[in-house]
């Protein structure tokens, strides 16, 4: 299965190749292992001796000599290879990870440095990272020793995942500031003509136009996954985000997801079942519960292309707008497309559905059908920085007659993003984002424009 995130981890290991691996023969993975450039000569012996302790089997002993150096000598590819690979000897993999991806920022052709951040990503239990680090290492055509080396490494890959003992946990927490031009998604019009009152021209009040303000957000976000017999595996995945602006606190809100079901994979199909529920907060006040049923079926194409369909229920709940609970229904296809050896992404899906009333009481006006279309993709332009963007429109039609206007209500409503992810480290990234929502309405008080500027930095726990 094509996910977002497997999608980028492909993008990421492509990049590193096409930036530049070259051919990997005998004589340079010697020299790979061997150089000391300008700011390691004074410390020649001392590597020498790690080397020495690493080539006896006491890589603890060598990682106790070259850590202390790491401040002076970081980024020196001859110091980081040889503390990656005490690192991995003594049981850090995160460390050897972090000097792995420094070799490789300055050596993008090192091929031991590559070997051994493959060698990392399995002992953090990332096999999907391990997979295609080295398989890009194996597209180098390398010397007899390395390529047999890769695939013992391989094998080892395989019989992991085919014991289906690869629980996998990832999360992350995100701090971030921006601007927003209209918090409360309403028109720039202060009067609107109402023709059940004859045309007569109303004056909006300031909480009805649009409001702008500066915010400070955060989030939290977890996914863990475990086999179970045979095939399945259980899945659960949960986000906590909240959003205070500087402006008012009438449109602070926070929001909780949390999701977990079973997955089901067989050759080229996956299944997946969930249970989700959202509960969100405005203004202090709860504002809306979801509890919901989501069926998704995926079927991988090819090693870059995937299919996939899913349907979902959920009954939505208004504490205080009771007359606004209703049921909803979707259903859609997507496909995703690796595209330029992996370096980039595209993806395209197209959905409708309907929300229904759960009262008898409540306006034919809140019931609505919707179809929409979503539009996007992903591109490694080094192995550093990432683009993303995207763009969607879906389209609303109501069942009743808006009783002020006298008329049906159609909206049709555009989104698009354009961001950019910097990693500053194997852990830290900077993702500024520009984004833009368009509202136009057959009832103009429900006609707006959006824009939000955010910049967000991200940490990956594990």
């Amino acid at each position: 299965m094509i996910s977002r995130d497997g999608w980028v981890q492909q993008c990421v290991c492509a990049v590193f190749l096409c930036a530049g691996l070259a051919l990997v023969t005998p004589a340079q993975v010697m020299a790979e292992r061997l150089p000391h450039p300008v700011g390691a000569l004074d410390h020649h012996d001392t590597l020498g001796k790690a080397q020495d302790w690493l080539n006896s089997g006491q890589a603890r002993t060598a990682y106790g000599i070259l850590l202390p150096l790491l401040g002076e000598l970081a980024g020196q590819p001859s110091y980081d290879y040889l503390l990656g690979q005490a690192a991995l000897g003594s049981g850090e993999a995160t460390h050897a990870a972090f000097a792995f991806e420094r070799c490789l920022s300055v050596q993008p052709q090192n091929g031991l440095c590559r070997l051994g951040m493959a060698r990392a990503h399995m002992a953090l239990s990332e096999t999907e990272s391990a997979r295609l680090e080295l398989h890009t290492l194996a597209q180098s055509a390398p010397p007899t020793q390395l390529a047999n080396a890769i695939t013992d490494y391989l094998d080892e890959l395989t019989g992991t995942e085919s014991g289906h003992d690869d629980t996998r946990l990832r999360a992350y927490v995100q701090l971030g500031m921006g601007y927003d031009s209209n918090i409360n998604n309403a028109t720039s019009k202060d009067s609107i003509a109402v023709p059940f009152l004859g045309n007569l021209r109303m004056q909006l009040s300031p909480e009805n136009r649009e409001r702008d303000s500066g915010f400070n957000q955060a989030a939290f976000n977890i996914r863990y996954s475990t086999p179970l017999n045979g095939n399945w595996r259980f899945v659960a995945d949960g986000n906590l985000a909240g959003t205070g602006y500087w402006a008012t606190q009438d449109y602070n809100n926070a929001v909780a997801d949390a999701g977990m079901g079973l997955s089901y994979k067989a050759y080229r199909h996956q299944f997946t079942g969930k249970i989700q529920g959202q509960h969100y907060n405005l203004d202090g006040r709860d504002y809306r519960n979801l509890l919901g049923l989501l069926g998704q079926y995926a079927y991988t194409v090819s090693d870059d292309a995937e299919f996939s369909a899913f349907g979902q229920v959920s009954e939505l709940r208004y504490p205080n707008m009771r007359l606004r609970d209703a049921y909803r229904y979707v259903g859609g296809v997507s496909w995703a497309q690796g595209l330029a050896g992996n370096r980039a992404v595209v993806y395209g899906s197209g959905y409708l559905g309907r929300e229904d009333n759960k009262h008898n009481n409540a306006p034919n006006s809140f019931q609505h059908t919707f179809q929409g279309v979503r539009v996007g993709g992903m591109y490694m332009v080094t192995p550093r920085t990432q683009i993303e963007a995207g763009a969607s429109a879906e389209h609303r039609r109501y069942d009743g007659q808006e009783i002020l206007f006298l008329e049906r209500r159609t909206d049709t409503y555009y989104e698009g993003y354009l961001g950019f992810n910097y990693a500053l480290n194997r852990k830290l990234s900077l993702r500024p984002q520009y984004r833009f929502a368009v509202s136009d309405s057959s009832i103009p008080l429900f006609d707006y424009q959006r824009h939000t500027v955010t910049i967000n930095l991200r940490y990956e726990l594990f």
